[in-house]
């Protein structure tokens, strides 16, 4: 009689020592001084733990087309508190402290995204509601009287997708917003306009014109609208996507490439110029999203697989919290000059912290409102990102 053969793999396993266990390493220091070893290309010194200050971040959202003006509206998301403690029913988007020792710059960043998404936080992926707090920031170059000068308008926004029968999806927006010049300089120069509470700006080349409030102190009051139109909770491209349809999406990166290759061809129109920075865009909002985790996972390896993406090592977001980043290679902004678009995750557990454009070279408008290269023009932070069964209690 033929003899069992003994299984080699789980025999290897069982000898494997608990320190070693896949199970404890995710999202564990050990899991973050590992990345960061790589991001550096050497060996660092491993650090003790510490919690991180609490942050927040602009970021692209994807709200129910026909109830937003944009399928890409930058919204910001407010986390609850700044450890990097894991929540039960979801995950919190929070950065642990970094190794001390000089920040290298790897060429490639595919390698880094590619560890990262093997880390997405796998944790209890579904509730009543999915929710997500932001804060966001953009910078605008206004001109009044002959004097030109910047203005940073701010903002928190909660989104709280419902996803069983009879629930709502709600986008709260403009809590804490305020619009006002970026500097002392930009307020002098608004001043010497005649301090005018009603600006126009370009709408992002596009040949439109914008209207901008501009109350330095004043906080405007939040706005509640419903995002949801029947069973239809987000957009996708230029599609109106139920909980059930986001489920579906595959967890299998080249998958999902095609789902999002093919939405790329019906979505021509879209404001965001080039496949390359509309599958980053897409990719990058799909994470936020109440999709499986397999399927954040799966965005990541996309990101990873796009043209001129490179690793910007170890950054600190606009919120203060410390990731890693990532970049496109830069672009024509017709508001700034060239910028590029830049994300940044926790290395441990996969979070999206913040996604963010950055300015590489300012156009003569632009320098002389002050901006010079490296001012992050617009960023969406992450604050919060969790499932829950309570809806949001909404401002009165």
């Amino acid at each position: 009689m033929a003899r069992k053969r003994p299984d080699v793999l789980k025999t290897l396993a069982d000898a494997r020592p608990p320190e070693l266990d896949p199970e404890r390493l995710a999202g564990s220091e050990r899991a973050r001084h590992d990345l960061i070893t790589i991001l550096a290309g050497a060996p660092e010194p491993r650090k003790a733990a510490s919690r991180s200050a609490r942050p927040f971040t602009w970021r692209w959202a994807l709200p129910v087309a026909a109830t937003a003006a944009a399928a890409g509206v930058l919204v910001a998301t407010l986390p609850e508190g700044g450890s990097d403690t894991q929540d039960a029913r979801g995950s919190r988007a929070t950065a642990g402290p970094t190794p001390n020792g000089p920040r290298r710059t790897p060429e490639s960043g595919r390698l880094a995204l590619l560890t990262v998404a093997a880390r997405v936080d796998r944790t209890a992926d579904e509730g009543t509601y999915w929710q997500t707090t932001t804060r966001s920031s953009r910078i605008d170059v206004a001109t009044a009287a002959e004097s030109t000068f910047a203005v940073v308008s701010s903002e928190t926004s909660q989104w709280s997708f419902g996803v069983r029968p009879g629930t709502r999806s709600l986008w709260v927006s403009g809590i804490d917003a305020t619009t006002e010049p970026r500097t002392e300089r930009d307020t002098a120069r608004w001043r010497a306009a005649g301090s005018p509470k009603d600006l126009t700006l370009p709408a992002s080349g596009s040949g439109g014109r914008l209207g901008l409030r501009l109350e330095p102190g004043a906080r405007k009051r939040p706005t509640v609208d419903r995002i949801n139109s029947g069973d239809k909770i987000a957009a996708l491209g230029a599609r109106n996507v139920s909980y059930a349809e986001l489920r579906k999406l595959p967890g299998d990166s080249a998958k999902l490439k095609e789902v999002l290759t093919d939405l790329y061809e019906e979505d021509r129109g879209s404001e965001i110029s080039g496949r390359t920075e509309w599958m980053w865009r897409q990719a990058a909002g799909l994470i936020d999203l109440p999709v499986r985790p397999g399927v954040r996972a799966a965005a990541y390896r996309v990101i990873a697989d796009l043209p001129g993406i490179r690793s910007l090592g170890e950054v600190t977001d606009p919120l203060g919290r410390e990731g890693v980043g990532f970049a496109l290679p830069a672009t024509d902004r017709p508001d700034y000059g060239t910028a590029r678009s830049e994300l940044i995750v926790d290395p441990a557990t996969g979070a999206l912290l913040s996604d963010q454009e950055v300015l590489t070279k300012p156009n003569a408008r632009a320098a002389e409102a002050g901006l010079t290269a490296g001012t992050v023009v617009n960023y969406t932070a992450t604050v919060r990102s969790e499932w829950t069964d309570r809806q949001l209690k909404t401002p009165e």
